[in-house]
């Protein structure tokens, strides 16, 4: 082992390297920190709720904050013209309805049963039925044979101005009678609620003019009987018919009686 000092180059480069030494023991080193994992926990659940509070304060300041609607545009209307539109209802004047005609309330009575109905229909109605005219008292008829005047003198009925009957003698109850007569209105209705006494017909009133009827079986032989009664004006008219059937004839005697 070689115990002598170095000398020259081998003493320079010994100085140097103890130099070296010094300093790097002289400079401080930086110490490594240790990382925590529940610091880091932390920090990063306040970074979280930070963010989120944030975000909720975000929002509830924008809803808050009013927000204009949004507006439309709207094109002007126009101006209103001076001419009628088009959609506008026309008015027309209303269309004069007819004056109704008053009823004819004159009737004129024939003093012929024949000239009750036109000419040709009497063989349509009656046929060859034999006619017996009791009022006016027929020529050659039997004063016996003329029923009591149904009229005025007190007893509160009508007058009969006519009364046809057409029955065939040998027959049972078949025949048809015509009755007409005048009275007053309270004579008039005496004389309805006399002809249908016992019966309930149906009745109807229009323009002045009554109607009522009713048809039941006879209570002998269960046959039709009916009855019908007119009145217009102060003329009363009646039709009596047992098993005689007829078509329209109540119209064919107004027609003739009242010119309809």
């Amino acid at each position: 082992m070689n115990t002598e000092p170095p000398e020259g180059d081998d003493l320079q480069r010994m100085l140097v390297s103890m130099k070296q030494n010094v300093l790097e023991r002289a400079t401080p080193r930086p110490k490594r920190r240790r990382f925590r994992p529940g610091i880091a926990l932390g920090v990063i659940g306040l970074l979280a709720i930070g963010t989120a509070t944030g975000a909720v304060a975000l929002s509830l300041s924008q809803q808050e904050t009013p927000v204009a609607a949004p507006t439309t545009s709207r094109a002007p209307e126009p101006a209103p013209s001076a001419t009628t539109p088009t959609s506008a209802p026309i008015t027309q004047r209303p269309t004069p309805r007819p004056t109704p005609t008053p009823v004819n309330t004159t009737a004129t009575i024939p003093t012929d049963c024949r000239a009750l109905v036109p000419a040709s229909d009497y063989d349509r109605f009656f046929g060859d039925v034999p006619l017996q005219r009791v009022l006016p008292v027929a020529e050659g008829l039997p004063a016996e044979a003329t029923p009591p005047p149904v009229a005025g003198n007190g007893s509160g009925l009508p007058e009969t101005d006519l009364y046809c009957l057409w029955r065939d003698p040998a027959a049972d109850i078949t025949g048809l009678a015509v009755t007409m007569g005048h009275g007053t209105p309270e004579e008039l209705a005496n004389g309805e609620r006399s002809y249908y006494e016992g019966w309930s017909p149906t009745c109807e009133e229009s323009d002045g003019i009554r109607i009522c009827r009713q048809t039941r079986p006879d209570p002998q032989y269960g046959t039709d009987w009916s009855r019908t009664r007119y009145v217009r004006g102060d003329t009363w008219l009646e039709i009596d018919q047992a098993n005689f059937p007829t078509d329209n004839l109540l119209g064919a005697i107004v027609g003739e009686i009242w010119g309809d």
